[in-house]
């Protein structure tokens, strides 16, 4: 590296994570057997989103297909092992699920769950002291629950008579202790106890819209906190047509909402390109066929 660039990265971006090192990213898609038939699966689609995201952020990553919730947990724990055994520096970890799912668990493909908190917690400084003091990012992909957004117009008064359904998510919001470790950042889908919506074409609209907004001109000089708000500004701002009472006479479109929701505890910026990303690409693929 040149003096002018190190001068440059020194001065404009003092309070950044340093991204000299390797990038590490783990993969876990759960995919839909009778739509992989015909080539209408979304997960499928968000595979090919995300390993071309890795790829051109110059991550070396490891994808997971179809496995159930237990091999899935395994998978992180090895994973964050991988990490703890290497030699060399580590800059950053991303891992990005992409399945169905509830109220902070994500499915497997024998139907089980797994804990959002056993895919975040390994990752913590005590359990995986190489990444202490360096960013984490999780991308949970899958819905939280069952209930639709179907926003607000402008012109409407505020219902003050809240549902059974509205009242019990209010009431778990409110209690709800998230999986937290230092330094990370996680993206949901959606909204506590909202569904995450997809579409066949190009996937799911999360991480749709944050691979549009990850490779737009100018995102390498913005911190990735940033870029994930565009991506949110981006599926607010499109609704969703949805079928409703399918094949019964009432059957309709109805419009739908899709905010995700963020937790951070970043103490610097990050940014995914620098000046000297190596473009290192490790492709290691495992699943079911």
């Amino acid at each position: 590296m040149n003096m002018d660039l190190r001068y440059f990265w020194k001065t404009q971006r003092p309070a950044s994570y340093d991204m000299s090192g390797q990038r590490r990213a783990l993969l876990l898609i759960v995919r839909d057997k009778e739509k992989m038939k015909s080539n209408r699966c979304s997960f499928e689609v968000d595979r090919q989103t995300m390993e071309k995201f890795f790829e051109g952020c110059g991550f070396q990553y490891r994808s997971v297909l179809d496995e159930t919730a237990q091999e899935m947990k395994e998978e992180v724990i090895n994973f964050r092992n991988s990490i703890n055994r290497s030699s060399g520096n580590i800059s950053c970890v991303f891992v990005v699920t992409s399945s169905h799912g509830h109220r902070d668990v994500i499915i497997g493909a024998d139907k089980k769950t797994l804990a959002v908190k056993d895919i975040i917690e390994p990752f913590g400084d005590e359990l995986c002291p190489k990444m202490k003091g360096k960013p984490k990012v999780f991308i949970i992909d899958a819905c939280r629950g069952s209930n639709h957004d179907t926003g607000v117009h402008f012109d409407s008064a505020a219902d003050e008579k809240r549902s059974k359904e509205a009242m019990a998510t209010k009431e778990y919001r409110s209690t709800r202790v998230p999986p937290c470790i230092n330094d990370m950042l996680v993206a949901y889908a959606a909204m506590t106890d909202y569904v995450g919506m997809m579409n066949s074409t190009f996937g799911s609209h999360m991480i749709y819209n944050i691979s549009q907004v990850f490779s737009s001109p100018g995102a390498a000089e913005e911190h990735v906190y940033n870029l994930f708000v565009k991506a949110n500004a981006k599926m607010v701002a499109t609704p969703v047509d949805v079928t409703v009472d399918e094949g019964k006479p009432t059957q309709r479109t109805e419009r739908r909402k899709i905010i995700m929701t963020m937790e951070s505890t970043l103490r610097k910026t990050l940014y995914l390109r620098s000046s000297n990303d190596s473009g290192v690409k490790t492709i290691e693929q495992k699943g079911r066929k």
